[in-house]
């Protein structure tokens, strides 16, 4: 905590300033969703567009099926009905291979040189969702120190949390010249339960000796890794799935969320960033991990994803127990004013 200046006012006390001062002293977790972490990369309301055009795609009928137009319950009636896919599992091999093809044709009116799409184009059965990104120029970082994820990976913290399934947040954290490493929740058997990073050739290498620290973070991805199909959470019965594996076992040695995680959702300040309080993965985030732990005695902070649409009384339910403050702004604006607090501007 910076040394005040005796007889001068400061803004010292505000939730910002606490949030700053916790960041300098690694106390702070970012938890980006899914959400977010698209619209960072490709604009925002990017993310909304894959999902309408999703549905469009598999005649997903919101309206005729009394359903949302959510991720969740679309990727759902596809797993069921079994017209596209064979199972479950199919349906997220669907879904990846949908929003590859999403991200080329946003390529390719993005004005992606045409000798590199069709590069990109001839190797595209072959090419996880972060090579395809990456070969097509995403995340491209244009923005520079405003660009929200290179603020958010400028900053000297050890864990990040996500639920977004794909390799940005580490691209950002390369980009700030850190290392870091990746692991998945294991929420069902059989998914990969150690750290690992990806080669500048894209092969994946484990660091079963990783220890967090601001020079090699971890990203912690809760809802899976477009690189394993079988570890993403998607459908609503994966979601449920899901919540029921991180609170039966909590605490005991088939705890799929390892102790560090336990320990720093806990122990440090949370930024949740880009959250619908009505979403499947902001409900069993918060009751899976943050709510059903009391013993949280610093503050919080949530960035909503609509900050126009929040409902208070629906606020004071579900984060005010959990001393959460909500920030009344968008990310973009909320990322910026981090940044300047921290540089004292």
């Amino acid at each position: 905590m910076p040394r005040i200046n005796i007889g001068q006012k400061s803004a010292t006390g505000t939730l910002q300033q606490f949030i700053s001062d916790r960041i300098r002293k690694d106390q702070v977790v970012p938890i980006i969703s899914h959400v977010i972490g698209c619209d960072l990369v490709f604009g925002e309301g990017q993310h909304k567009k894959v999902v309408e055009a999703y549905a469009q795609q598999v005649d997903y009928d919101s309206v005729a099926l009394a359903g949302q137009l959510e991720l969740p319950d679309i990727t759902q009636y596809i797993g069921v009905m079994q017209e596209l896919v064979a199972d479950r599992e199919g349906a997220k091999e669907y879904y990846l291979n949908f929003v590859k093809s999403w991200l080329y044709k946003l390529a390719e009116t993005g004005g992606v040189p045409a000798e590199i799409l069709a590069e990109v184009d001839a190797q595209f059965d072959d090419l996880t969702f972060a090579k395809l990104a990456n070969r097509l120029g995403y995340p491209s970082f244009d923005q520079g120190r405003q660009d929200p994820l290179l603020v958010l990976a400028d900053l000297p913290l050890s864990i990040y949390v996500t639920t977004c399934q794909h390799y940005f947040i580490e691209m950002a954290l390369i980009k700030a010249k850190k290392e870091p490493r990746t692991r998945i929740c294991p929420w069902r058997d059989g998914l990969l339960d150690e750290p690992f990073f990806l080669t500048d050739e894209g092969q994946l290498e484990l660091d079963k000796k990783h220890q967090p620290s601001p020079n090699q973070p971890l990203v912690y991805h809760l809802h899976g890794f477009d690189q394993f199909p079988n570890s993403l959470v998607l459908t609503e019965d994966d979601f449920l799935e899901f919540l029921v594996a991180i609170s039966r076992d909590k605490g005991r040695n088939t705890d799929p969320i390892p102790p560090k995680i336990r320990e720093a959702l806990v122990q440090s300040s949370l930024m949740l960033l880009g959250f619908h309080l009505r979403s499947w993965d902001f409900k069993t985030l918060f009751w899976g991990l943050i709510k059903t732990d009391f013993k949280r005695d610093y503050r919080s902070i949530s960035v909503q994803l609509d900050p126009e649409e929040i409902d208070e009384k629906y606020l004071q339910s579900y984060l005010k127990e959990a001393n959460f403050d909500v920030y009344r702004g968008t990310i973009y604006q909320y990322v910026q004013e981090l940044r300047r607090g921290l540089e004292g501007s």
